[in-house]
């Protein structure tokens, strides 16, 4: 099949997974910086968080408006 412009490449899925700790509201860095909040979605402890209201993005760290609750790996 011939394709007009650049060549269609796929990439990999890819999940970076944090700690909380109740205090640390940065996180980072990620596998790959994101393009912006529409390109990723961020869960604690299995709840979605709202970007702009619950976390904004720096580069490629996560920055929380609220310090996310202690567990291992609840942030993915």
């Amino acid at each position: 099949m011939s394709y007009i412009g650049n060549q269609v490449t796929s990439v990999p899925h890819v999940v970076d997974t944090f700690s909380g700790d109740n205090a640390t509201t940065t996180f980072g860095p990620m596998v790959r910086a994101p393009a912006g909040t529409a390109a990723i979605a961020v869960f604690i402890s299995g709840s979605y968080k709202t970007p702009g209201a619950d976390y904004v993005l720096n580069g490629d760290y996560i920055i929380f408006f609220v310090a996310p609750s202690s567990g291992t790996n609840n942030i993915v």
